[in-house]
């Protein structure tokens, strides 16, 4: 009887605590894919640096960057959702399509990332 408690009063509180979490957690990779001018990998994290290690995070900016381009609609809630919003894009799209869009809705913030890796 304890166990089944505890059980269930731990898959409450993780419920609560992911109805606090921002609602985004996967990048929406583009349809597009095979674009021949496209950043290295480790190009674009050079771009997530450039990008997230700045203030452009926190407001509606762009960055191009070689055959890439960065647009964000909206603000961040943290950078750090920037930095992860970013890398997302990046694990989930790199190689398989030329980008991709995350978007974030969080405590009154909310955002439209959209990195695509390629020129074309």
């Amino acid at each position: 009887f304890t166990m089944q408690f505890k059980l269930g009063a731990i898959a409450t509180l993780a419920a609560a605590l992911a109805a606090l979490a921002p609602s985004a957690l996967a990048a929406n990779c583009y349809s597009k894919t095979g674009c021949g001018k496209c950043e290295s990998e480790s190009s674009m994290y050079a771009a997530r640096q450039q990008f997230c290690g700045s203030d452009d995070w926190n407001h509606s900016s762009s960055l191009t960057w070689g055959s890439a381009h960065v647009t964000l609609s909206g603000e961040f809630y943290s950078q750090q959702e920037c930095w992860d919003g970013f890398e997302n894009i990046i694990e989930q799209c790199y190689g398989q399509r030329d980008g991709g869009i995350y978007n974030y809705d969080y405590n009154g913030d909310s955002a439209r990332l959209d990195v695509n890796f390629c020129s074309c």
